[in-house]
């Protein structure tokens, strides 16, 4: 039986759920009018309320599901690009071209423009650098001096010159696209990971 078929049948069954937090979304007309008629059939036939709202609130936790299925078949975590800022942590990476990464990185030891949240700079001590192919690994990591305002946002002054890694953190079985975005993590997990999403 399909996610959605059950999904249907749960509907068929279970008294109405309430929902957690409202979202607005736009639908074409026709999708609305056919929402509407499976509704009064699924309330005509179950004897309980079914409305378009708890339909479509149905047809997004399958979609979630089946997703969630289909990317763990394709070995990609979804669990890697979520950042609980609960967590502990006192190291964040960020990707770079390999230009840019001698240039900045190496040379005037800063990274430039990065976008972060007022709140985790105190926690932060050490800044790595992902680089981009042909390298497709973090092969440095400083300390952080401090974080410098400006309008395209911050800079990070280092703390003394880059350190290279005994292990470099090659990309590994991670998708490409995990490392599109800032990743928070310890400096004893970069230290650790034989590849990216161990961090």
């Amino acid at each position: 039986m399909s996610i959605i078929k059950t999904k249907i049948n749960e509907r068929l069954a279970k008294p109405q759920v309430p929902i957690k937090k409202q979202i607005a979304i736009s639908l074409k007309e026709e999708c609305i009018e056919k929402l509407d008629l499976i509704a009064k059939a699924l309330s005509g036939s179950s004897g309980k309320t079914a409305t378009r709202n708890m339909l479509i609130e149905d047809a997004i936790e399958a979609y979630i599901e089946e997703a969630a299925d289909t990317l763990k078949a394709s070995n990609i975590d979804i669990q890697m690009f979520l950042n609980d800022d609960d967590d502990f942590f006192d190291t964040v990476v960020y990707p770079a071209h390999n230009d840019g990464f001698i240039e900045a990185f190496l040379n005037e030891n800063r990274w430039y423009y990065v976008r972060i949240k007022k709140d985790k700079i105190p926690r932060l001590k050490y800044v790595a650098i992902y680089r981009g192919a042909p390298e497709s690994r973090i092969t440095h990591y400083a300390k952080i001096a401090n974080f410098e305002e400006t309008d395209d946002g911050y800079v990070i002054n280092l703390d003394g010159s880059p350190i290279k890694l005994n292990n470099p953190v090659p990309l590994g079985t991670a998708p490409s696209a995990s490392v599109r975005a800032p990743r928070y993590t310890t400096l004893q997990k970069l230290f650790d990971a034989l590849e990216y999403k161990d961090l």
